[in-house]
This record gives structure tokens, sequence and C-alpha cells, in this order.
């Protein structure tokens, strides 16, 4: 039996024959999530791992190459005695070794690590870097700034495509158009595979630039996630001063990865995120409730006459017959009042706390005087159920009779009290059942003593006649908070001193770390809607990375009239990439478009 040196040997042999043409990295499939582009043993995953990590290294049709190695094809002269390119690299051979999936794993972070540390491949990065300086240095400076603003304009046009949502098929025809405008693009980097390149070079600087400042200031952060963990997003003063700030920073769809955990043992490829199930805040029950009450007439009568229809089938007669029945239902009616009663308050409520500015302990004092507002429904009744009661009285709501029926009626007391322990238990934590009741009962002990000492920060809450109020509470949410207990207690001490009208230095970082503390998962809802843009019916096969990148510039991004792409053109240069005046690859290649309508476009064109 071959031993797997023997193998590996074999096909490096076979990898050399010159019958099949590799394809470089301008015309591998780096935008899509086909799962014949890296090599059938990864998962997407551990390809866009291994790729972030290894930003020279592209995939094509299940085997690897290097973009430097493959551009540079010759070292020359200058090279190092013994060190040549590697032609397999190159050329994007490079498949793993062995028969076993473990050791094909283990052959390929092998290939790929030995080659990131070969002399050959660190003198072939080198020479792109140089060579895209020397061509900058011996430029003229007009020829310089052409250089930089051709490539510029590709920048602003790709960064167009991902903040205004849009597919990145637009990319190629927003570049014609500008040519057709007469405007300078260069020659090259007009493909939409490119766009996808320079879409998420431009949103990994630009979180890498975020995150830096963060640990630079060593400011506070909040991760946020919703319930199913597909968004994350980040909470912090970016700068330590500013407020903080909620972004999105990545995607982690959990179901998504187990599901193809199950499937790569079955060949089955998963490569699509679907779309993205619609929004659901508080409001739009409420809406809903509330246009069943507005329009409770003309329900009514499309009930009625549709249950009187002689086009229509006896079955479906009989079901709007059943549906006007319960309409006029006084059960249903007053249960429908104490529905929009509830809602009207849970979506005040909502509303609230979707308000970025809304901090921790705000949001805590708000639910509990909504809490109360609820249970008051059972001494006092809100505003439909009074109208509810008027109506049963006179057996008529907006000019229709009512009857007596037999549609059960919800229990208010019952349904109030539901509620309103429900929003109690969100309070400090999610529902818990008996098996985690004790966990459930520490959570909420930590929450109320948080709470507890955060309500000392606020001058409202402070008693007067103690010089030392608050001081215990104080040092206890420095621990919580990993803050400096002496600064925040010295700052707290002046803050008191002046009577709260004046926030010390040795203050603000205490404050903002509270603020960072986020009462809800609003950023992530608000995520959810503009991966609603994102991914549509005719975007359907974007890979993870690659609506994360867009979600993170669509969200986060400037507008384009304030953003400036020339920095970003300078990282993309600094690393090797082709600027879009190069010379040294083939350009876009154009086909003749044929449509029906053909032969009058010259007719059209003179």
């Amino acid at each position: 039996m071959p031993t797997d040196d023997t193998v590996e040997a074999q096909r490096e042999e076979e990898e050399t024959q010159p019958e099949e043409v590799a394809a470089g990295p301008s015309e591998a499939t780096t935008g899509d999530a086909s799962p014949t582009a890296y090599p059938s043993i990864w998962k997407e995953e551990q390809y866009e791992q291994f790729q972030q990590k290894n930003e020279w290294m592209y995939a094509h049709n299940g085997r690897l190459g290097c973009t430097p190695c493959h551009d540079v094809k010759d070292l020359g002269v200058m090279a190092s005695r013994g060190v040549n390119i590697a032609i397999q690299w190159a050329d994007g051979k490079i498949i793993p070794a062995g028969q076993s999936r473990d050791v094909q794993l283990s052959s390929l972070r092998k290939k790929i690590r030995e080659h990131k540390n070969s002399a050959a491949h660190n003198e072939a990065v080198k020479i792109l870097q140089t060579a895209n300086k020397d061509i900058l240095l011996n430029m003229n400076a007009s020829s310089q700034e052409s250089v930089f603003e051709s490539t510029a304009k590709v920048f602003m046009t790709a960064y167009y495509v991902a903040k205004n949502n849009k597919p990145f098929t637009d990319f190629e025809s927003l570049i014609d158009l500008q040519q057709a405008n007469s405007a300078d693009l260069g020659r090259v980097l007009h493909s939409k595979t490119v766009c996808v390149d320079i879409i998420e070079h431009v949103s990994s600087q630009m979180k890498k630039e975020l995150l830096k400042k963060i640990i630079e200031t060593k400011s506070k952060i909040t991760v946020l996630a919703d319930e199913s963990t597909l968004i994350v997003f980040l909470k912090a003063s970016v700068d330590g001063d500013m407020e903080p700030i909620a972004f999105p920073l990545d995607l982690s769809p959990k179901n998504m990865r187990q599901l193809s955990e199950c499937a790569h043992n079955l060949d089955i490829a998963l490569r699509r995120i679907g779309k993205v199930f619609s929004v659901r805040w508080v409001a739009s029950s409420w809406r809903a409730v509330s246009a069943v009450w507005q329009s409770y007439p003309a329900l009514a009568q499309h009930f009625r006459e549709a249950s009187e229809d002689d086009t229509r089938d006896s079955r479906e007669r009989a079901k709007f017959k059943g549906l006007l029945s319960k309409l006029y239902s006084i059960n249903f009616l007053k249960s429908l009042a104490l529905m929009a009663d509830v809602l009207t308050e849970l979506k005040n409520l909502s509303e609230i706390l979707q308000n970025r500015k809304t901090t921790l302990p705000k949001a805590h004092d708000i639910m509990t005087t909504y809490v109360k507002r609820i249970e008051s429904f059972n001494r006092y009744p809100g505003q439909h159920a009074v109208d509810a009661s008027q109506a049963e009285e006179v057996m008529e709501f907006k000019g229709e009779e009512l009857r007596v029926g037999r549609s059960p009626i919800i229990d208010s007391a019952q349904f109030i009290r539901a509620v309103a322990d429900n929003m109690k238990e969100r309070l400090f934590t999610t529902t818990a059942n008996r098996a985690q009741a004790s966990v459930a009962a520490n959570r909420k002990e930590a929450y109320n003593s948080l709470i507890n000492q955060m309500a000392v920060l606020n001058p409202d809450n402070w008693d007067h006649d103690n010089p030392r109020f608050g001081d215990n509470e104080v040092r206890a949410l420095c621990d919580v908070l990993h803050v400096n207990q002496q600064e925040a207690h010295l700052g707290f001490t002046e803050y008191k001193a002046s009577g709260g009208r004046n926030i010390p230095n040795k203050m603000k970082k205490l404050l903002m770390a509270v603020d960072t503390l986020s009462p809800s998962n609003a950023d992530c809802e608000r995520g959810f809607s503009t991966m609603n843009n994102i991914i549509t019916e005719y975007r359907s096969k974007l890979t993870t990375k690659n609506a994360a990148n867009l979600l993170f510039i669509s969200s986060v991004g400037p507008p384009c009239r304030q953003w400036d792409p020339l920095p970003y053109v300078k990282t993309w240069l600094g690393k090797g990439r082709r600027a879009a005046h190069s010379t040294s690859c083939m350009a876009r290649r154009y086909t003749e478009e044929e449509s029906y309508f053909s032969p009058l476009w010259k007719m059209l064109t003179c």
C-alpha cells in the first residue's frame, strides 16, 4: 500500500502536467460560494478563516494558489541562490495529499504554513510591494495622482454598491456607465469578482480601525446577539469619549453552521443564506389588532356579503358565516378590547426601548412603570375595554348588532397577570424551567444588585444627609464593570459635592461603562431589517462573509459623499494588489450583447 508521502509525490507530479491551464487569481471565484471553488474537504467557514489569515491565498476549482507567486512568476537575477517560485502555488494547483480527511486537512495546513514561511513567497510579496512603490515613485506628480484617482473611482463604485444594497452585478454596469460618460477608471478592476474583493477589503479595514481604537482606549464593550445568534453587534465608545455606538461585527449563523456540519458528511452543499424572517416589533401586533378594531364595520359587511355570495361554494360561504358569527360575539369584542389596551402599552414601551439613547437604568425604571400600568387594568379598565362595556349594554358596536354567542372570552385577570409576570421575568433573565430555577434566582439577585448600584449615580436618589451615601455601591459597581475603584470613588465624591451639576473626568469612565450596557436587542432587529434589504430572492447565494461585509458597510459606512476611498486604495496597493491602470493582467472581456431588438440599435444610436 502506498504511503502518504508516495501519494503526495504522485499528486504533485500530476499537478505539473501541462494538459490543464490553471486559472489565476483574477479568474478565481472569490466572490461566490461555489463548493468547487475551494478544496472539498473544507467547510466554507474553514476556507474563510484560512483566507483571512492568508490574504495571499486564492482558490479555484477545488485547488489553492498564491496571488503574489502567480503575479511575479520569476524572481529573476535578484533572487537568493536556490530560491525559486513554487510552480504549483503560482499556477493554483495545490491539492491535499492523503486518503483520510484528517490526513488531507493536516496536509493542507502544512503546505500553507510552509509556503507562507518560504523564502520564495516572501520575496515575491516584497517584489510586488516594491513594484507598486517604484511605479508610484517613478511617476511624476500628475501621473501618480491619475493612478490614485482612477483606482479611487473604482473603489467608490464598489462602495456605492455595498452602501446602497445593490447586487454585485450592478458594479460592471456602473463601470460601463461611467466610462460612457468619459470617466477614466483605468483598464482593470472592473469585474464583479473584484467588486467583492474591494468591498471585503474596505469592510475589513474599517472594522480593524474601529477595533484598534477600542483596544487603544480600553473601552468597555457589550456584545449583542439575537436569539438565533445570527447577527453579532458590538456596542462601545470607540474613542473613549463619544457616546457608545452599536455596530454589526459579524454573522455567526449557529443553526446554519450546525446544518452545514451535518450536510458535509452527506456531500450536500449548503451555501445559501435564506431570506431573514421579517422583523416583528410589538408595534406590528398592535397595528393588526388596531386595524380589526377600527375596521370592524367594514369586516362585518365583507363577511356578511361573502357568506351570502352565490358565486362562492358552500364550504367557503360557511367559513365566512362562521367568521361573521365570531365577529358579532360580545365575548370576541371584549377580548379584542383587552388585547388592544395591553398592546397599546407594550407598543409604547417597545418604542421607548428602541431609542438608542435609552440606558439600562432608564429602561429598568420604564419597564417597572409599564408593568404597573398593565397591572392597573384589573382595577381601571382601558379605553377599549370601556368602549366594549358600553357596547355590551346596548348590544351594538359601531352600528353592528352584537350577539351573546358561544365564543370563549379571555380571562382578563389571568391574561394581565401573565403579561406582567413575563415582563418582570424579562427584567433579569429569560424564562427558566424548574431545573433552572436556582440559576434564575441567582440572575435575579445579581440583576437587582446591579440596578441598585447604578441607582446611586442618579442625583434624584441621593440621601443628602449621609456624606458617604453610595460609596459602597460605587465600589461594587466598579468591581462588576472593571473600572478603577479609587478614581471612580474620587470622581463620585466630587460629583456629589457639585450637586450632580458637573461630571468630573474621573467619573466619566464609570458612567460610560454603564451607558455601554444595552437594555434591548433593538440594534439586532435593525440588523435584520437591513439584511432583508441585502438578501433578496435575487441575491440568495451570498456567502456568509460577503453578507457580513455588506451589512457592515450598509449600516456603519459614511455616505458616499463623505467617504474618502484614498486611504483604502493605499492599503490595497500596499498589499501588492493591482491599481486600475495596471497592465500586468488582462482587462475585462466584453461580450457582444444580443437582443431581439438588436437590429434596431444601430438606427437608434445614429
